[in-house]
């Protein structure tokens, strides 16, 4: 496959590298230790398309190819893994999930306000301490006087408290399990919908990340998204989309990870000479080379098969599991590099290794790439 970038696509990339550098980049490590959500820097990011990126321009959106936006997450991660949490969160897991199931109101009502940034898109799945669809607080959603009354809580809601729309998957018919879930647009000034704390993070901090209640939450008739009890198939497809916007997110990371280790490794002295001497550090800054390299080639290769049109659940979930594991390797490798000062704050890398790893687990268990590539082997 050859990934020669379009002019377009180039233009894209460049402008999300250089606004990376000059916006993000000198706040990054503030909104990490603040835990701050950046809404001015969401604005500016929404004045320049970057929220609607791949969106047709019908809706609002830059009409550019999906291949674009992955450029895009890529290079902002890499300058702030924050920022392209948030960007991917509205993204891959809210406004797509409307663009891909929503039907012809929804769309019209919904995605312009989404993709000019008038309106951030939110993701509820997962309840407190149990998998979906279990455990005690398990959100409900009963039909009564023509609206479906949402109740029970929903936890590690992403971009909770600041977005303005949710997409949230609650249980039609619970004694189906995960088959008896159904997916919901649900406004955030809705009755009944309370944030009630923000979940303190390891890593990407300023992805606001909260518990939701729903008590007694209406919801029109109108906002069930796709059919009742179809909610496990649309999962399962935004997670596939998430997961290519998440292996950019490592991509951007482990390059930032492997640029400071370089860098350092040029400017360290030690026994009469730079540390890039070395031929511990030669290979170790190898091996880190060669993951960037890899999980971009299989990002890439995902994000040009959703624009052929073709099918990349499994190869998606491919991509998943390598990034996981070849992103935390690079930035445990930059951390070995820097030594104790890799370890302290002053200098990115242990950002970046709390962040790498968020950037995998926030919409989906570890098990998830398994499940999927297994099972289109044993079909």
């Amino acid at each position: 496959m050859d990934f020669n970038l379009t002019e377009e696509q180039q233009l894209i990339k460049k402008m999300a590298r250089d606004y990376g550098k000059e916006q993000l980049e000198p706040q990054a490590s503030e909104i990490d230790r603040s835990g701050l959500y950046p809404a001015e820097t969401i604005k500016a990011m929404a004045a320049l398309d970057f929220m609607g990126m791949f969106f047709p321009v019908e809706y609002g959106g830059a009409g550019a190819d999906f291949f674009s936006y992955i450029l895009m997450v890529e290079e902002l991660s890499r300058s702030c893994a924050s920022t392209g949490a948030i960007l991917a969160t509205h993204c891959s897991l809210a406004a797509n999930a409307i663009f891909e199931w929503g039907n012809q109101e929804q769309k019209e009502k919904y995605l312009p306000d989404m993709c000019t940034g008038e309106k951030l898109g939110g993701f509820a799945m997962y309840e407190p301490g149990a998998a979906p669809a279990e455990g005690p607080d398990k959100v409900t959603a009963g039909f009564a006087g023509g609206k479906y009354v949402l109740s029970g809580k929903k936890y590690y809601v992403v971009n909770g408290g600041v977005a303005d729309v949710y997409i949230v998957f609650a249980l039609t018919n619970p004694d189906a399990g995960m088959k008896g879930l159904s997916a919901f647009i649900v406004d955030a000034g809705t009755p009944g919908l309370t944030i009630s704390r923000q979940i303190e993070k390891m890593g990407l901090r300023a992805l606001q990340t909260s518990e939701i209640v729903f008590d007694n939450v209406q919801v029109p008739k109108e906002n069930l998204l796709g059919a009742e009890n179809q909610g496990y198939e649309i999962y399962m497809g935004i997670l596939a989309n998430s997961s290519v916007a998440a292996a950019a997110q490592v991509i951007g990371i482990a390059q930032s990870a492997l640029d400071a280790s370089i860098n350092y490794a040029k400017e360290r002295v030690q026994f009469g000479g730079p540390i890039a001497r070395l031929q511990t550090i030669q290979w170790m800054l190898a091996e880190m080379a060669m993951n960037v390299h890899l999980v971009r080639v299989a990002t890439y290769r995902v994000a040009a098969l959703i624009d052929e049109g073709k099918p990349y659940a499994r190869e998606a979930a491919m991509t998943r599991m390598f990034a996981a594991k070849a992103g935390v390797d690079v930035c445990m490798n930059a951390l070995q590099i820097h030594g104790g000062y890799g370890y302290g704050r002053d200098m990115i890398v242990e950002r970046l290794l709390r962040d790498v790893k968020g950037a995998i687990i926030f919409d989906s268990s570890n098990e998830y790439p398994q499940k999927i590539i297994a099972g289109s082997l044993l079909r």
